[in-house]
């Protein structure tokens, strides 16, 4: 393959592959959960008796689990639903955003070696060998968006 061309297609190739899978929406998720943990401890403390005492959390539970008429084990899980909720709307943000990022790239690196091929179609006789390696990775980076 012509030195440029390979040079160029590497550089796409490399861009695509740079954005370490599940870093982005762990850390949503770790900011929608610490978000929601903080609201809980904020709810646990503040209802019935104020304070963390054991008083002040059981009464808490109990107060949190009457809001869904049921007692302090409702009221570990009414405290737990923001956690969970927050958590994955974080997880889900991030990764919602990931792939708009990755199909936008996708569609720039497609258009990239649309114009390399058309290039190449101009010289053909001289590049056969260069126009099936193009015409097999855009129908690679094809099936990869498709599966977005």
């Amino acid at each position: 393959m012509d030195t440029q061309v390979g040079n160029e297609i590497q550089r796409i190739m490399k861009q695509l592959e740079e954005d370490a899978p599940g870093v982005t929406e762990g850390l949503g998720a770790l900011i929608g959960a610490g978000v929601g943990g903080a609201t809980s401890l904020a709810a646990l403390s503040s209802l019935g008796i104020a304070g963390l005492s054991a008083a002040g959390i059981t009464s808490g539970l109990a107060t949190a689990g009457s809001l869904v008429a049921g007692g302090m084990v409702a009221g570990i899980g009414v405290l737990a639903a923001p956690i969970a909720l927050l958590g994955l709307g974080g997880y889900a943000l991030a990764n919602r955003r990931k792939k708009s990022r990755m199909l936008s790239a996708l569609n720039v690196a497609i258009e990239k070696l649309y114009n390399i091929q058309r290039r190449l179609q101009e010289n053909a006789y001289r590049y056969r060998e260069e126009l099936g390696a193009l015409t097999s990775l855009v129908e690679g980076l094809k099936a990869k968006k498709s599966k977005i």
